[in-house]
């Protein structure tokens, strides 16, 4: 008989069980043999734990045997070892049982003189094996945009858990690892916004081995007290007028960190606001203009900081704008402020000639584009030369009947000379005072005592929105026109 383990194989010759008996000189058939197979751990253990056993070999006349023995797990060779005394399985061979059923054999080979032989068949059944997981973090309190590495660490009851580890942040994944050799997996990230943050791992489940949560790792993130340094820079200084400068504004973090800065930088002349831009991903912001003026400017970029940085303000550079080497050519504006008047009566504005670039004619004003049933009379058409400004009176038409003989305003006809009288009543010092504004009134009575209703609508003029265009027509030696448009508002 031959014990052989699974784990360990012990080799024990016993003596022959009938000494009286005699073999045969010469056999004729090989010696029979038989193994039996015996388990020494529980029917049920856990993956992990180790399988044991040994099997007995025996001999049916107890002669010496030689050959092998092999263990099998279901069909599959786990160990091959030799009769010799003392032969045994490496450990390994009985750490390698995945968890389910699992029926094992021994099978003596047989030698010259033995036949070989099977086993009875061992059962033993491995269940998947409990873990526990743990998650840490460096640090543990981190400034924003600061990188924190998890580490994730898990355990089996019994074996060496594998697979994979996922890191949550309340139910929010941030990424997942494979645990190493070593039963650890680990995250690194650098944008968890500001806050509190409970993070757990979670070892998901393997056939071998069952999953688990760690418990809640509390990481708190910090505002930063990052400080900045802005500054400000010019495409053109000196400048000339009406030239397109570059205005770019840096913002850097001390220390640097690999979160760029964020949020608005201000542009200003002094206190003036001339423009307020965006930060880029570099933590630059331009502003473009060419409508600076010939002067000088104290000029300042203001970072108004983030959650992570603090504002800072830029030295003041001071821009020069020259005037522009090319001479503008002699002209005028015409200004006039919009004009909103009721239907049926009259609104009166100023309108002003502004002379440029020693512009020196008169300008002849005049109106186009007006809505039906409307007219416009200035105080004084023609404006002297060296610029001025006038009185412009808009009337409309309210609704009347085009069968009539006399516009809607009928009575007007006869305020003419009923005005020219009332400036023959008034005292003396009294006439310059108004004599304009009725000199106005009795033009605007003569010009309805003409039109009638010559386009007549039944409706008047129509209320809403207009843009009329005052036109002044330079008189004299330069010929020239300058349009200006002008909002009027036409309501009941």
């Amino acid at each position: 008989m031959r014990q052989l383990s699974i784990r360990k194989l012990t080799l024990n010759t016993l003596s022959l069980v009938a000494s009286l008996s005699f073999a045969p000189l010469l056999a004729s058939t090989p010696i029979p043999s038989s193994v039996v197979l015996t388990l020494t751990t529980p029917a049920t253990i856990y993956f992990g734990q180790t399988v044991d056993g040994y099997a007995q070999v025996n001999s049916s006349d107890g002669s010496k045997l030689t050959g092998t023995i092999t263990f099998y797990d279901n069909n599959s060779a786990i160990c091959v070892i030799s009769t010799a005394a003392d032969a045994s399985c490496p450990a390994s061979a009985g750490e390698s049982f995945a968890a389910g059923p699992h029926l094992v054999t021994a099978i003596y080979s047989g030698d010259a003189d033995h036949s070989a032989s099977t086993s009875n068949t061992a059962s033993v059944t491995v269940l998947q094996d409990s873990t526990t997981t743990s998650v840490t973090s460096s640090p543990s309190s981190a400034i924003y945009g600061q990188n924190i590495t998890f580490t994730a660490t898990v355990q089996g009851a019994h074996g060496i858990p594998s697979g994979q580890v996922r890191f949550l942040d309340g139910t929010t994944v941030l990424g997942a690892g494979t645990l190493t050799s070593g039963e650890i997996s680990t995250l690194s990230i650098s944008t968890l916004p500001i806050g509190t943050h409970t993070i757990t791992a979670v070892y998901g489940a393997t056939p071998n081995s069952a999953s688990s949560t760690s418990a809640v790792l509390n990481e708190v993130i910090q505002p930063a007290t990052t400080t900045t340094t802005t500054t400000l820079a010019s495409s053109a200084n000196p400048a000339t007028s009406g030239q397109t400068i570059t205005f770019a504004a840096t913002v850097v973090k001390t220390p640097q960190s690999s979160q760029p800065p964020t949020g608005t930088i201000t542009f200003l002349d002094g206190s003036v606001l001339l423009a307020t831009k965006v930060l880029d991903n570099t933590g630059s912001a331009t502003f473009n203009t060419s409508t600076l003026d010939p002067g000088s400017y104290s000029l300042i970029a203001s970072y108004a900081g983030d959650a992570m940085t603090k504002g800072s303000i830029s030295s003041a550079m001071v821009e020069v704008v020259s005037p522009s080497q090319t001479a503008s050519p002699a002209s005028f504006t015409i200004s006039a402020a919009p004009v909103v008047v009721k239907v049926g009566q009259m609104a009166s504005i100023m309108v002003k000639v502004l002379p440029a670039n020693g512009f020196n004619q008169q300008v002849q004003l005049g109106c186009t584009n007006l809505p039906s049933e409307s007219s416009c009379t200035f105080g004084s058409a023609m404006i002297r030369a060296g610029g001025g400004s006038t009185a412009l009176l808009l009337s409309t038409m309210a609704p009347h009947d085009c069968g009539a003989s006399t516009s809607y305003y009928g009575s007007l006809p006869y305020s003419a000379p009923m005005a020219a009288l009332i400036l023959l009543l008034l005292p003396g010092r009294r006439r310059p005072a108004i004599k304009r504004l009725l000199m106005v009134l009795i033009a605007f009575c003569g010009l309805t005592t003409v039109t009638g209703c010559g386009n007549c609508t039944d409706l008047g003029t129509k209320p809403g929105t207009y843009t009329i265009n005052v036109i002044g027509t330079a008189q004299g030696v330069t010929s020239m026109t300058v349009s200006k448009k002008v909002m009027l508002k036409v309501t009941y």
